[in-house]
């Protein structure tokens, strides 16, 4: 396990003299604020939340609202269980479950995660070429090579502290949402109400929707933030650490989660009515980078590429590193390897593979030119598509006393969270259905 020592914390830099700096890129102390905005909606999420408001106007605005407490729920399960049992998702998933249903999540986990860290590339890529135009296949090559470098030499917390500044640029879509003076009152049952059709074209976005509200990795970064935070200097296990300061640490903890799920929500409920007021409403479609760059041209005017550049750049370069270390200690936890620091250079190693072959595939099928803004959008379908058995084997594990504690009679938590698992099974039931009978 990536010690807090190597992982290089804003509370803790790293001291590279011991030969810590190969693991210390992995995003494990991720607070609130535009940090886990950014990594939250990375270009996958901003561009399924555009496509999402361009083709169906306000209609899933509801999915950003009523999502948010079963976010918040699943977000505090995983990082009880971790905080309880000094394990992360994979380790306690591989010790309560039969190996066929472990490997079933654990797969599709580690399947979407590529695809994402592939995605991000590209758009890596795109925000390279809206900024200086020129060739995107050989800027998200380069751009690649900058974040392999950047997880292996600097501390995450040290390169995200001058990230979460240009990571501003996602706020603009709140300022569109201003400057076009929407009619709220008319607006506000769509955050409440859902509205759902069942054409295939519907249930595939609202599945994307989803992929990219409730990301899998999410909850596997949450518990191994956790397990780093919480890991005990003079070596008894989490189990043995009780009194004011634990509880003290979950209360912050719940705080946490809170609010930066709620920034999180905000910002990707801004892009839906942003993309919807403006393509929309007007009729267009959003079938290029320029057309999506327009969807910030009533807030940014002729700055609007530079600005969707700056944002998919940023964002892309947060989200990889805790994309790559989640699925880095999913393989280790697979594996079997001792929850310790004699191993980080390892499951570092794991992480820069996981990136570079990722990446690699990101960069080739960007020079096969294909659309970028499928790919992104494709990217979040897959998410979708692999998160049930994921969230399926959570709640699970929440009902359990040796995992979870005391919160296993939280009844609510467990309902929250199984109303979450329900609505993204029937989504994905829903969309295979409608394909196969259409």
């Amino acid at each position: 396990m990536l010690s807090r020592h190597q992982t290089g914390t804003a509370e803790q830099p790293p001291d590279n003299s011991e030969g810590g700096n190969a693991a210390h890129s992995w995003a494990t102390s991720i607070g609130p604020g535009v940090i886990t905005t950014a990594t939250d909606n990375d270009p996958a999420g901003i561009v399924t939340y555009c496509l999402a408001g361009a083709q169906f106007g306000y209609d899933m605005l509801w999915t950003c609202v009523l999502s948010y407490p079963s976010i918040v729920a699943l977000q505090l399960v995983s990082a009880r269980i971790a905080v309880l049992t000094g394990n992360g998702l994979t380790a306690n998933m591989r010790e309560h479950y039969s190996r066929i249903w472990f490997l079933l999540a654990v797969g599709r986990f580690l399947i979407a995660n590529a695809f994402n860290i592939a995605a991000d590339v590209i758009a890596m890529g795109v925000g390279a070429q809206l900024l200086w135009r020129g060739s995107i296949p050989a800027f998200a090559a380069v751009f690649l090579v900058l974040s392999i470098s950047l997880q292996w030499y600097v501390p995450y917390a040290r390169y995200a502290r001058l990230l979460r500044w240009l990571a501003l640029s996602l706020f603009a879509y709140v300022a569109v949402d201003i400057v076009l003076r929407l009619p709220w009152t008319a607006l506000s049952p769509r955050l409440f109400i859902p509205r759902i059709s069942f054409s295939g074209n519907f249930l595939e976005m609202l599945l994307a929707v989803l992929g990219t509200t409730i990301s899998p990795y999410l909850l596997y970064s949450q518990a191994e933030q956790q397990v780093e935070a919480e890991r005990p200097e003079d070596g008894r296990s989490c189990r043995e650490r009780h009194g004011e300061a634990h509880q003290r640490r979950l209360r912050d903890l719940r705080r946490e989660t809170l609010i930066r799920t709620a920034l999180s929500n905000a910002v990707a409920l801004s892009i839906l009515i942003a993309s919807a007021a403006t393509v929309h409403a007007s009729g267009r479609t959003l079938d290029s980078t320029a057309a999506l760059a327009s969807v910030l041209a009533p807030a940014a005017g002729r700055f609007d590429k530079d600005l969707l550049g700056i944002a998919f750049i940023s964002s892309s370069l947060l989200a990889l590193p805790p994309l790559a270390g989640s699925a880095a200690h999913a393989v280790a936890a697979t594996l079997g390897w001792p929850n310790d620091q004699q191993h980080s250079r390892r499951i570092a190693l794991v992480l820069i593979a996981i990136v570079v072959s990722s990446g690699t595939l990101g960069a080739v099928l960007s020079a096969m030119r294909l659309d970028p803004l499928r790919v992104l959008y494709w990217s979040a379908v897959v998410n979708g598509t692999t998160a049930t058995p994921v969230m399926v084997l959570l709640v699970l594990l929440s009902t359990r006393h040796s995992a979870v504690g005391d919160l296993s009679s939280h009844w609510m938590l467990r309902a929250l969270g199984w109303l979450a698992t329900a609505g993204m099974g029937a989504a994905v039931v829903a969309r295979y259905v409608s394909y196969w009978s259409g």
